[in-house]
């Protein structure tokens, strides 16, 4: 069985998740586009758990510096594991997408800073965890399995472990939520550390009350037992990380390449600032991500999804108009007045970044997504102990 089947096979077992609904029709399209915009609109509030208490960015931070851009490449050393649907025909899936769409099981449409979601499954509730935003812990399939799987390892490492807060994943059918850039295809997690004391959302990592064993055997479970893509953590808790991991004993060429990349492959393990507090993690989705690959089109065609808007950072010069931008990137004027909140209709000041959207997905004649090769470290010549793995 390929590793991919595995994920599904294995992932309602040990996980439970809860499967959201099919598209819901024609009139999804229309909704998608009227939430994205409200929920992508500046200087919107940051979400706010049942307590009242903040839990992310105030809302005079802006957004959370949560996106870090990857090579669309073919991945170097990777596979392509077999896939649920290889043997379906196009007609087929037509057919199951308007008769049993659920069928499809979880399609992550586009970049997680411009996409959307489809037959999401929600993060279930569980002792090992907390879910701080129930209403924003939707993710596909595979997101999920791969998340509680490696939270389970740390628990059989160390059992009694006490519970992760477990923050945003994506909205029920993806697209922009406050205050990320990205989190809108169901691959991205935002999760807490393990704490000494005072376990709590938000609270932030230090030398002294980072659970180092813990969080060391959490991060290694997410690289070598899924097909994690990177993980986002503040520097000064990777240099913990590194200090735990050699004095334990772990490959020091193997823990180098997590951070800092090796042979051509680029790190693992990333430095974005607003990370000291807590850990965002992407997942490849083979799976989801082939899946949407081959449907976007049909989604498209049945108005069952809006087109997912990916925003391009463009920095403005000396003789740059709204007009200039909008006939560059193929959007309008209005679009872009919308997405940076202003008012003026073509004034913009050389230097700023702005926000320009487009509308875009996957196409059917893009190369099948592969399977990255785990980076798993050596074997060891001999049998050997180690505190915190």
């Amino acid at each position: 069985m390929g590793r991919a089947l595995l994920v599904l096979a294995l992932g309602a077992a040990a996980c439970a998740p809860v499967a959201s609904g099919p598209p819901r029709g024609a009139d999804t399209a229309a909704s998608q586009r009227a939430d994205a915009a409200a929920r992508a609109k500046p200087g919107a509030p940051a979400a706010v758990a049942e307590t009242g208490e903040e839990t992310y960015a105030s809302p005079d931070q802006g957004t959370i510096e949560d996106e870090v851009e990857t090579s669309t490449a073919p991945l170097r050393g990777g596979r392509r594991s077999q896939h649920p649907l290889d043997a379906v025909s196009n007609s087929e899936l037509e057919r199951r997408l308007v008769s049993d769409p659920a069928s499809l099981d979880s399609i992550s449409i586009g970049r997680p800073s411009g996409g959307r979601l489809v037959n999401a499954v929600q993060m279930p509730q569980s002792d090992r965890w907390e879910l701080v935003d129930a209403d924003h812990a939707w993710a596909t399939r595979e997101t999920v399995d791969y998340l509680c799987r490696a939270i389970g390892a740390v628990h059989e490492r160390f059992p009694g472990s006490p519970k992760l807060y477990v923050g945003h994943l994506s909205a029920r059918e993806g697209g922009p939520i406050a205050p990320h850039v990205s989190h809108q295809s169901g691959r991205d997690v935002d999760i807490s550390y393990f704490y000494t004391q005072g376990q709590r959302w938000y609270g932030r990592a230090t030398a002294k009350n980072l659970d180092r064993p813990r969080t060391w055997a959490f991060v290694r479970a997410l690289v070598t037992e899924t097909d994690v893509e990177m993980i986002l953590m503040d520097a000064s808790i990777q240099q913990l990380l590194r200090e735990h991991a050699a004095k334990n004993g772990e490959d020091r060429a193997w823990v180098d390449s997590l951070f800092r990349g090796r042979d051509g492959l680029p790190p693992i393990i990333r430095h974005v600032s607003g990370h000291a507090t807590h850990l965002h993690i992407r997942f490849h989705n083979p799976v989801a991500q082939e899946t949407a690959r081959r449907v976007y089109p049909l989604l498209l065609r049945h108005q069952r999804v809006a087109p997912p808007v990916q925003f391009v950072h463009h920095r403005a010069k000396d003789g740059d108009t709204l007009g200039k931008l909008a006939k560059r990137y193929g959007t309008s004027i209005e679009a872009i007045q919308r997405a940076n909140g202003l008012k003026k209709k073509n004034l913009i000041r050389a230097g700023r970044v702005y926000l320009v959207p487009r509308a875009g997905g996957p196409k059917a004649a893009d190369p099948p997504p592969g399977v990255p090769t785990r980076r798993l470290p050596p074997a060891p010549s001999s049998p050997t102990s180690r505190d915190g793995v």
